[in-house]
């Protein structure tokens, strides 16, 4: 019996995996297939639908003087993280560009030990058109699973080039390696409010031609996902400053009306926007408490989607960032006519203050009949120093 309610509780989160893969396919015929790169290799591999091409059959892109090291027993594992590519002086990936837009790059690495060489020895800088992607670098925790920074940027040029520099005494390496173009082409926009941890909103102008490190990704309410653009959402639980603020809804099973409020298929997995934490009916808001670095500049995207209230009585309510700055939300179109299960999001330059963290609140507004404040998912990404 026990294991029946188990199978039970679990059967809303397997219909909207199997939901979520119903979109992916969908979308299939304009996701991107290039660049997928195993470093090190001459194999190719498909993982989640990517070919990732062995670099040492490099045709539209180019690696700069460096090595190539192998697990021990590679030859019989047919895995991604088996080869690595090395540097022990400055060098570089160079990519052939057609597309211009905004592109996902993301750089994984897997340390392990080969000969004398054990990648978690290495220390070394990223970098890419004056931005500085990564610095200080190191993995020093070996584990089972590999560590992927997360990179969001523009690209105009025909080539796009990945710097990695060693520190003295020591190298760099990559794993994996990816650079590709958002079908979306109006993924994020240019400007957005700026808040500042002392509540002042302005006009931020240029977020495009930044470089932007995914540093949080959480699907609020729901269970680990991945997305049509082969995206990590966690679950919020650890974030939460109160576990009894919320309560999780109710997983919803209906049909969501995309590309009416703003999000399309690639903001975020299916999965996230049929899922939310909303208020307990005790409690005045729900806080989420995120690390960030101190005094930096971040983007901020809250998602989402309507599906706690009832078509008479819409929920409106407002969103906190810090304690001084709030936006109210509302799930209305062009029109002024409200939505429900139609996902939307809003974006944000924040400037984080010099505590370390990022609260995030949502409570209910006086003049909302519903009494309620949900929220699906979440993204920060930091701004890159040049």
């Amino acid at each position: 019996m026990e294991k029946l309610h188990f199978l039970m509780l679990l059967l809303p989160f397997f219909l909207l995996h199997f939901l979520s893969l119903l979109l992916l396919s969908s979308a299939d015929n304009t996701l991107p297939t290039k660049y997928f790169i195993n470093c090190g290799s001459k194999s190719n591999i498909i993982v989640g639908g990517r070919n990732f091409v062995g670099d040492l059959n490099s045709g539209s892109f180019s690696v700069g003087p460096s090595s190539t090291v192998s697990a021990i027993n590679s030859s019989t594992d047919t895995s991604l993280y088996q080869t690595a590519r090395v540097f022990t002086n400055p060098s570089s990936y160079e990519f052939d560009i057609t597309d211009h837009g905004i592109y996902y790059v993301r750089l994984h690495f897997f340390p392990f030990t080969s000969g004398s060489t054990n990648l978690a020895d290495a220390q070394f800088d990223v970098s890419s058109s004056s931005f500085s992607l990564l610095s200080n670098y190191g993995i020093k925790e070996n584990s089972n699973l590999p560590v992927i920074e997360e990179f969001l940027l523009t690209i105009n040029g025909s080539k796009f080039d990945i710097h990695f520099s060693p520190h003295r005494n020591s190298f760099a390496f990559v794993s994996a390696i990816e650079v590709f173009l958002i079908p979306d082409k109006d993924f994020v926009m240019d400007d957005f409010p700026l808040v500042t941890a002392a509540g002042s909103s302005e006009t931020y102008v240029g977020v495009r031609s930044q470089f932007l490190r995914t540093i949080h990704r959480v699907n609020v309410g729901g269970p680990q996902n991945n997305d049509t653009l082969w995206r990590n959402w966690i679950p919020d639980d650890g974030y939460l400053l109160s576990q009894g603020s919320a309560k999780t809804c109710v997983p919803y099973k209906g049909e969501l009306t995309y590309d009416v409020l703003g999000a399309t298929l690639y903001s975020a997995s299916d999965v996230v926007y049929r899922t939310c934490k909303e208020l307990n009916s005790n409690s005045s808001n729900i806080t989420w408490r995120f690390g960030v670095n101190k005094n930096t500049r971040h983007l901020v995207r809250l998602h989402f989607c309507d599906i706690v209230s009832a078509e008479d009585a819409f929920v409106r309510f407002d969103l906190s960032i810090y304690s001084k700055f709030s936006q109210m939300i509302y799930p209305d179109d062009a029109n002024g006519i409200e939505q429900l299960a139609a996902p939307f999001y809003y974006d944000f330059v924040v400037d984080s203050d010099d505590s370390g963290v990022m609260n995030i609140s949502v409570g209910p507004r006086q003049d909302s009949k519903n009494k309620n404040a949900y929220l699906n998912g979440l993204e920060i990404l930091e701004f890159a120093k040049k």
